[in-house]
């Protein structure tokens, strides 16, 4: 046995790195929404980056340990505690059976990330374990995690030896960004001059009613220069669709795979994990650059990963 959910949390669940080679039968990918966050908490417990992991947002769920583990949180800084004994996020932590692990409120960022040592012992379908609750797939029977559940590890035990190293918090600068980088999108000439300048220069909030399928924003309103219908076009993670109001959504990890709405831009991949760590009410800004920039981000990103992947086999060994 792993772990019983005490308390459930604002919306915990399970995620790995998503469900591909699907949407073209109009299956989201889902996954982390912070890749970044999800992929260094697997690391740091030795399991590989994809791996299964809870994904918990703003408040975090209670978890009774039913046997020794070892875990890491990583991504927001939910104030988590063991016995209610503060504990980092970045560093490996051993477990024992009967621990309690809590959440306080977010301090900084928006969601954290939990791996276990192994994985969770969840059925993939469609090849993932990602949990996509409105199509009821995934995780754990398709939803969040409820009082009451019973979660299985897929390793229980750890060699009880006190863990020293963590990682740098340089490493996480990303939760304090404000300012997203862009690409233009295919219909950005649809768009007028002063839409464009807007897009650029002004704040955008973020709405309440954000959640996992998009980012909903408030401000300029982003007109087009005249009316003009649009075919249905794929879509991607990352992509910002425009309405009718004016008012621009950047699509997350359940979006659908196909929309209608005019597309200004499109947030870089290195930057995804800004958008995901952003909470309601919070403002941000767009600037744009070229796509050979936004490939040297995503090459940065890939040489952290690297760094980290070396460290760990090296501690490990």
């Amino acid at each position: 046995m792993g772990f019983t959910v005490e308390k459930s949390g604002l919306l915990s669940t399970i995620q790995d790195s998503g469900r591909t080679g699907y949407r073209r039968i109009g299956m989201p990918v889902s996954g982390a929404m912070d890749d970044k966050a999800f992929r260094f908490a697997n690391l740091l417990v030795g399991n590989n980056e994809g791996d299964e992991a809870l994904e918990v947002t703003l408040q975090g769920p209670v978890l009774h340990f039913k046997s020794d583990t070892v875990i890491a949180i990583s991504g927001a800084d939910l104030n988590p505690s063991i016995n209610n004994e503060p504990v980092p996020n970045n560093k490996p932590l051993l477990v024992g059976k009967g621990d309690v692990l809590r959440f306080g409120m977010a301090e900084k960022g928006m969601r954290a990330y939990v791996a276990f040592k192994g994985g969770l012992k969840v059925v993939k379908q469609l090849g993932s374990s990602s949990t996509n609750t409105l199509a009821k797939l995934g995780g754990y029977k398709g939803r969040a995690l409820k009082a009451g559940d019973k979660i299985a590890l897929n390793i229980e035990g750890h060699k009880d030896k006190q863990i020293q190293w963590s990682l740098s918090p340089t490493l996480f600068t990303y939760l304090q960004k404000k300012e997203v980088r862009i690409i233009r999108s295919r219909q950005w000439d649809w768009f007028t001059e002063e839409a464009q300048m807007h897009f650029l220069s002004g704040s955008f909030t973020i709405k309440p009613e954000s959640d996992r399928m998009g980012y909903r924003l408030s401000g300029p309103a982003l007109a087009l220069k005249q009316s003009q219908e649009l075919l249905t076009e794929g879509i991607a993670k990352g992509t910002i669709q425009v309405p009718a109001s004016g008012q621009p959504i950047i699509l997350m990890a359940d979006s659908q795979p196909t929309g209608g709405y005019p597309k200004i831009a499109n947030v870089i991949t290195a930057d995804l994990p800004i958008i995901a760590q952003l909470k309601p009410n919070e403002s941000l800004s767009f600037k744009e650059v070229t796509l050979e920039e936004a490939y040297e981000a995503l090459r940065e990103t890939e040489a952290e990963m690297k760094m980290i992947r070396a460290a760990v086999r090296m501690k490990n060994e």
